[in-house]
């Protein structure tokens, strides 16, 4: 028997049960249809067609892809410093790399002024 063995059991009862639902779902479909279902929703905001028309402020964008940016490079930080005493002097030194990387990133950021909301 392979060592893999539960993890094909395992994908295989995910598989199943997809198939399950998406099967019931398809069987008996919902049949309640009113103008209320199709109008756009957003956090309980109920928005008109006209703010769709409008452009969003590059700003958001910005605001959105900083953060990102920032978030995915502090991920890499929590796995480093669990083992960071076992593998050695090297990986400390390509940490400290990133991290200077990390550092004029966002200074060059907050320097060209993307950290003020206005």
């Amino acid at each position: 028997m392979s060592d893999f063995f539960p993890v094909y059991v395992y994908l295989g009862l995910v598989v199943a049960m997809t198939l399950l639902v998406v099967g019931a779902s398809c069987l008996f479909p919902s049949r309640k249809t009113n103008d209320v279902k199709f109008m756009p929703y957003e956090s309980g905001i109920q928005t008109t067609t006209q703010l769709l028309q409008e452009r969003f402020p590059m700003r958001h964008y910005l605001v959105a892809l900083i953060f990102l940016i920032f978030d995915v490079e502090v991920i890499f930080l929590y796995p480093w410093a669990v083992v960071a005493k076992s593998i050695g002097p090297f990986a400390f030194y390509e940490m400290a790399f990133f991290m200077v990387a990390l550092v004029v990133g966002f200074a060059y950021v907050w320097r060209k002024g993307g950290l003020q909301w206005e």
